[in-house]
């Protein structure tokens, strides 16, 4: 059966035009006309051999989405099988993917990128509170509408701890450049494995590549085995530069306990990040006379010592005036301290 423009699917969901197609299925954009919206359509090719093994996998992505309703995840509305083809109906996502912005824009600002992260991080920990791994992170299946909302695709190739195991063992499933060392090496997907891929894509958003490269995707993916994470620019921040490295740890227990972790200490990082930005944009800027910068002199904290005055009262030196003032003061150590202060002395150039 080949899909075509206008086909209506189900009696109900109109095909409009094709988004994507791969070795797999196809991707389009519907419209449901009893509900009046877009959609989404995941349609299993009929053109390719293995039917039944893809259509195992299709009704396992239908499987592990069904029950994970959550703002970050897209969601999941129908599935069903008509000629030997599956069809999921999905949310209908009209954004760019995050794989789209960093081509764009490269590296970005951590203040736009932090939230994009905590909100995937957020919607990993559903799917993993439901026991599903998603075992494919990647900025392409990140999508990030207008408003800065995110929205996980595509579980594909995810796995659930309540489900038959359909991938063999040994067996490498995931993207070589964002896959977690145990992915690697064929061993089973934990949540800590969403979280190292996690850390790849915000390794790619803070510096513009990502930590590993490669002639073939089995070159990559060994060095995400054997080789060190090369270290974030100076100019991160550190708190964050450590914190990334944490999610890349090779070793599993070494990674943050839980995406929920992830996403608070990211939001607290950020929260930080904007406090410093705020602080240093309200900062008074102060330019001297002729465009020069006034000369600042530090006065250093007063000892408790008395001073002894000068007597002469025809003193016209402010400064002897300002000794006579201290020298009837109350000594340091009997009032309370003040701290250090700057005085500002401008300068005719």
């Amino acid at each position: 059966m080949k899909l075509i423009e206008g086909q209506l699917i189900h009696g109900r969901y109109r095909l409009d035009h094709r988004l994507a197609q791969g070795g797999m299925g196809e991707v389009w954009k519907g419209y449901d006309i009893q509900l009046d919206r877009p959609v989404a359509i995941k349609a299993l090719r009929g053109d390719t051999g293995d039917v039944e093994v893809k259509l195992r996998r299709l009704r396992t992505e239908a499987h592990n989405s069904a029950n994970l309703a959550h703002p970050n995840i897209a969601a999941l509305f129908e599935y069903y099988e008509h000629n030997g083809i599956g069809f999921l109906i999905m949310e209908y996502v009209p954004s760019k993917s995050l794989a789209d912005i960093y081509h764009e824009r490269g590296a970005m600002p951590p203040t736009e990128l932090l939230p994009i992260l905590m909100q995937t991080a957020r919607g990993l920990f559903v799917a993993h509170s439901h026991g599903v791994i998603h075992r494919d992170v990647k900025p392409a299946n990140i999508m990030v509408a207008d408003d800065g909302e995110v929205k996980i695709t595509d579980f594909g190739v995810s796995y659930s701890t309540n489900q038959e195991q359909i991938t063999q063992d040994g067996m490498v499933v995931g993207t070589a450049q964002y896959i977690s060392p145990e992915q690697a090496q064929g061993k089973q997907a934990t949540p800590q494995s969403d979280i190292y891929s996690l850390g790849v894509v915000a390794y790619e958003g803070l510096c513009g590549h990502r930590p590993f490269t490669g002639t073939t995707a089995v070159d990559i993916a060994a060095a995400h085995v054997n080789d060190v994470v090369p270290p974030l620019p100076d100019s991160v921040d550190l708190q964050l530069n450590l914190f990334v490295m944490s999610m890349l740890s090779k070793d599993p227990a070494d990674r943050p306990q839980d995406a929920l972790v992830v996403s608070r200490t990211l939001s607290r990082i950020e929260r930080r990040l904007l406090d410093e930005q705020t602080l240093l944009r309200d900062a008074p800027t102060i330019v001297g006379t002729g465009g020069q910068l006034p000369r600042v002199v530090a006065s250093a904290p007063h000892r408790g010592t008395m001073l002894e005055s000068t007597s002469s009262s025809e003193s016209s030196n402010p400064s002897d005036e300002e000794d006579s003032r201290d020298a009837n003061a109350t000594p340091r150590s009997h009032r309370r301290s003040k701290p250090a202060h700057a005085r500002i002395d401008w300068k005719e150039q």
